[in-house]
Formats: structure tokens, sequence, C-alpha cells
């Protein structure tokens, strides 16, 4: 550019600036159709070559600016760069407005009533009409800062208004695709698209992207492609890609779905009692924050007895109070996880696409599409809490890479391929998600020696001790304890409990009743020490290795033996002492590494030889003559 004094009418007339981009570079013959040069040009910054002048424009800066945005946006376009649909701002700002705008009325509506002055209740609907308008701009920023694209080789995603950010993901990295939708963007015909590749990419964090949010049509598009190798790049033609999907879902395998009988299997888990002790624990906290007024107004109110007398009903009438209290607590905890089961896995759906990805389809509120490529499918779980175990149920989950999430709640909520269901249904179900026509979890098991029971029977004696001697310690606790005590103790539970009971029941147990509580679970902890024993096992498959383990969940993994990829043996000085050791197979899928704890040495280096030949041969001393594994050398394993 020149600047001001460069064009003085008074100088000399300097060089012609050079050309425009757009100009040619040869302009020679022009030059020749005017030899003579105008002596004194119009140097106006609005005037035209022939001196007509030219209504105002912007700046050359502004000027430039906006073309590069519109090159910008042209070269995005050209590329394959795509963005988020423009309805989840529609979608998030009514979710805003069903949340703020019910509160403003309220608030509205309070502060109208009270003494406050009038002009403080006309100010919360502004507000919450101020605030909806700033989430709404937000979106807007966000809508246009986020673009991604699909190309032959990669997945690409920028994002970032302040902070710009760019992230790729190499396609062949790409482990599973999971499509969600939440009921309020679900009326939109919008899901969040979460791609993932079940590797770490810090604390407490995966390396994944995430689409908030774009059209159900794009989402499946994204998921097909994605899971789809050497697939095209993303721009193909609308017809050939509903053709293509079309295709695909003639080709689905359905592997299972939904039967609603298998509701009744929510509520076998240990959980059901524990959320009705959550209600009490609820109740509690409401109590204490009243100052334990809550429980006095209704004492008050109903006209109920004292805590003294109620206790004394109470150990009375104990073989009646106690199964009346615990039928309550499940009841509640009963209604609440059908409540949750039927929303989780409404409408649920096991298919196997015709490229070998395993799609699973469920919820009722947040509808979930999670697909997992199917040779990234090592193997099977099959699931069996004590308590559905009891009931002949049981569910699968899935060996596999990719699944890994932020932490290990969510990881194992990923994995759930299935919901509760008979124990046959599921054993079909993993036979078939491992296509072999004899099922892995069928392949028999060995016993672990008896020295492994022994170490059990061990703990449970411990347990049962040191029970017996905090029994004995309670009880000379309660004689010990003065009338002074129990009543600091009755003021303080009344603070805080919401049925103030239990130090007047403790003050009218018996002393023999705490020794009767410690035998009671010393019989229990003999009992869980037998079933631990019983729970273990490992063998061998022609494709893969089994292991089972577990009395309060049980669960028995098969796993691909070529997806073995390491071994690890641990000996504690314990299990030295006996001749036992843990025999841990190291994986890449699930949980990284699975266990076939308290096996015999041999036996387990034996398992560990032949699951995965010459893995482990390097380490272990074999006898003259034979095949089998014999003791290792000492400095080499533990």
């Amino acid at each position: 550019m020149t600047s001001h004094d460069d064009h003085r009418p008074d100088e000399e007339p300097r060089e012609a600036p050079d050309r425009e981009p757009h100009q040619a570079p040869d302009q020679g013959p022009k030059a020749e159709l005017n030899p003579e040069p105008n002596p004194e040009p119009d140097v106006r910054p609005n005037a035209e070559p022939d001196g007509t002048p030219q209504p105002e424009q912007q700046t050359e800066g502004q000027t430039e600016e906006r073309e590069e945005e519109h090159a910008a946006e042209q070269q995005d376009e050209e590329d394959g760069w795509q963005g988020l649909s423009t309805l989840s701002v529609w979608a998030n700002t009514a979710l805003v407005t069903l949340f703020m705008v019910p509160s403003a009325v309220v608030a509205t509506l309070a502060l109208f009533f009270t003494d406050a002055p009038n002009l403080w209740a006309l100010l919360p609907v502004p507000a919450a009409l101020a605030f909806i308008g700033l989430m709404t701009y937000i979106d807007l920023v966000r809508l246009r800062a986020v673009r991604y694209r699909v190309t032959a080789e990669r997945m690409e995603m920028r994002s970032g208004v302040i902070a710009k950010a760019f992230r790729s993901i190499p396609r062949e990295r790409v482990r599973s695709v999971d499509v969600a939708a939440p009921v309020y963007v679900r009326v939109f015909g919008l899901c969040s698209v979460t791609v993932g590749t079940g590797e770490s990419a810090g604390a407490g964090g995966t390396d994944q992207l995430q689409l908030l949010f774009v059209t159900a049509e794009q989402g499946e598009s994204l998921r097909r492609e994605l899971l789809r190798r050497a697939a095209p790049a993303t721009g193909s033609a609308e017809g050939s890609e509903s053709t293509g999907d079309e295709a695909a879902d003639e080709e689905e395998t359905e592997l299972i779905r939904l039967n609603p009988r298998w509701f009744a299997y929510a509520p076998a888990t240990m959980t059901t009692f524990g959320i009705g002790l959550g209600v009490i624990a609820a109740l509690i906290g409401i109590n204490a924050q009243s100052g334990g007024h809550g429980w006095r107004w209704i004492s008050e109110q109903t006209d109920m007895p004292s805590s003294q007398e109620m206790s004394s009903f109470v150990m009375g009438q104990l073989l009646v109070v106690v199964p009346i209290a615990l039928l309550s607590l499940m009841l509640s905890g009963v209604v609440i996880l059908v409540l949750i089961a039927v929303e989780t896995w409404w409408d649920y759906r096991l298919v196997r696409e015709a490229d070998g990805t395993v799609r699973l389809r469920r919820g009722l509120l947040t509808s979930v599409s999670l697909s997992v490529e199917g040779r990234r499918l090592n193997g099977v779980v099959l699931h069996e809490p004590f308590v559905l175990r009891s009931v002949r149920g049981a569910s699968i989950r899935a060996v596999a890479t990719g699944l890994s999430a932020g932490d290990a709640q969510k990881t194992e909520a990923k994995s759930r391929l299935s919901p509760a269901m008979p124990r046959a249904r599921a054993r079909e179900l993993g036979a078939a998600l491992m296509r072999e026509p004899d099922s892995a979890l069928d392949a028999p098991l060995a016993e672990h020696p008896r020295a492994a029971l022994r170490r059990r029977f061990t703990r449970a004696a411990v347990c049962s001790m040191v029970a017996l001697a905090l029994a004995g310690g309670l009880a000379w606790l309660q004689q010990v304890a003065t009338q002074a005590w129990w009543d600091g103790l009755q003021v303080a539970e009344e603070q805080f409990m919401p049925f103030p009971l239990a130090g007047p029941t403790i003050q009218a147990t018996p002393g023999w009743g705490w020794f009767a509580v410690a035998a009671v679970f010393a019989v229990v902890t003999f009992w869980y020490a037998i079933g631990s024993y019983r729970g273990l096992g490992h063998g061998l498959h022609p494709k893969y290795l089994v292991v089972r383990k577990g009395m309060a969940v049980r669960d028995t993994v098969t796993l691909e033996r070529s997806a073995v990829i390491g071994w690890r043996i641990t000996r504690s000085p314990f299990q030295r002492r006996v001749g036992l050791a843990s025999v841990s197979a190291t994986t890449a899928s699930g949980e990284g590494m699975y266990t076939a704890g308290d096996v015999g040495l041999g036996q387990g280096l034996a398992w560990a030889d032949e699951a995965v030949p010459e893995l482990l041969a390097p380490f272990l001393v074999r006898e003259e003559g034979g095949s089998g594994p014999a003791e290792p050398k000492p400095s080499v394993l533990p």
C-alpha cells in the first residue's frame, strides 16, 4: 500500500504500482493502444481508471479479511469438511428453556408473595431469558467453530473458539463408534457420535472424538464408514450411499432380541437392598439437616410411641419385624431396578453386519447404538453375580479392544452386550458371538489344588476370630456403659436418625446376642470360602483359553489364544509355601489381564505353554526326554 504523501499532485508521478494478482502478466498490446500517458491521473482511492467516481467501499483490510474467510469456507467445502447440525442449537436452547423458564416463574411468584419489593419479582424472568440468549449465542459460536471430515485414511476434527484444537485419528485405529440420541435431541432427529480408539490419552481420559450433534442420517453414515475398512471418503452421492445402507440392512444377522420377561431378572442383584438403604440414608440426611425436628414433628402429629417402647416391641417381635423391614427394602429396590432396566434395555437388539461388525441397539429415553468391529471382539464374559446365579440367570459382556472409557464404570457399561437373561440363553449368545461350532463356555475346566481351598479356609478362620473378638468387646462395652452414655447416644441419634431406634435397641440387646451375630458371620465366611474355591477353574478350547473365578460375582472369561501377548506369573510368600501361583494372560482387549488364581505351579505353566506355544518356552526348564514343563529356574521365575 502507498501512503497519503504518495498521491500529492505537486510531486512527480511515481512508478506504476505492481499488477494485481488477477491481472494478466502481459499487458504490452494494451499499452500500445494508448501510447500517450495522462499527465494528471486521477489518484482518488474510489475512482476507476477512466476517472469516474464510485460509491464508498470497505477498506482494503476488511475486504481482504472477508475474502479470505469466504475462500476458507469454500476451501473447507471442497476438502470435505462438514459442520454440526444447525438444529443442535435449537435442541440445546429448548433444553435450557425447559429448566430455566419454570424456575424463573416459580422464583417470581415466591418473590411476589414475600415482603421483598415488587421490583425484584420482575427480575427472574428477564434474567432467565438473558441467560438463554447467552447460551444460544455460545452454541452458535461453537457450531461455527467445530468442523470434521473423514478421508480415506483419517478422521479429523477442528474445534475451539479461543483455544483452537485439531485432532486426527487414523482410521485403522478406530475400534468402536457409539451413536447416542437423548430424548431432547431425538425429537429434532439428532444424535451424538463418539469415535473411540480404546487408547488412553491421559489421566482418566481416552483418545476419542465426539460430535454433538449431527443428524441421525449423518451419524449412521459415519458409523458405517468408519467401521468399514478401505471405504470411500465422505461426500459420496446420496443415492449410492442409501443403496449401500439398504444392502447392509438386508445382510444383517440378528443374534438376539429383547424378551420382556427378562425384566424379571433385573432385581436379582445385591443392590436391591442397597437402594432401600440409600432411601434410608437420604432420610437420615434430611433429619440431620433439620436438627432432629423432623422426627419430633412426625412423632407429635402421629402420636407415635416413645423410642423405648418401640425398641422393646422390636426386640419382642424380632422374627416379625426383621422380615417386614427386609421386605420393604426389597420392594423399593425392585421397583427402581425394574424401571432402570426398562429405560436401559428397551428395544434391545444385537445384530452382526455383513462385514462382521457387532452392533447393539437399546434405550427408551436415550437411544444408544454401539458398534464393535468384528476382528476386535476377542472373546466374551459370562457374568453371573451371586443373586442372579441363584435364579439361573446371567449376562454377556465383550472382551474387545476399543471399549475402554474414562473410568472402570463407563468401560464396564460399554462392554455389556446383553441384559440379565436365562443362563442357557446367555450361553447360546456367547457361542454365537464367538462363531464356533463348539462353544468355549462348554469347555471342561481343570480343578485347582486343595491347597487353594485351605488358603480360603485360613482367611475365613482369621475373619471369624476377628468377629468373635469384636463381639466380646461390644458385649463388655454394653455391660460397662452407664445410663448417662445411653442418654447421650439417644440425644445424638434423634438429631441424625429419622427413626431413632438403634440406641434403645442396642441397650435392650442381651450380651449373648453379639456372639450369635459373630457365629452367623463365621458360618457365612466358611460358606463363602467353599463357594469361592468351587468357582476356580481354567481350561483350553482349540481357539480360546477359558478362566473362571469369583463367588459374589462369578465370571467365566473366554479369550482368543491369538490375542494373548504375554504371561505374568506371580507368587506371594504364602503361595510359594504351598506350591501355588497366579498365572495371568496379558492382552490388549478387555481388562488387559485375566488371571487363573491359586493354580498349581506346574499345572499353571503347562496350561500357559499349551495355550500359546513358544511364548513362555524360553523361561521354562523341561524334564529330560519330556515335553511337559518342570519347576522353573529360581533366577527366572519367583
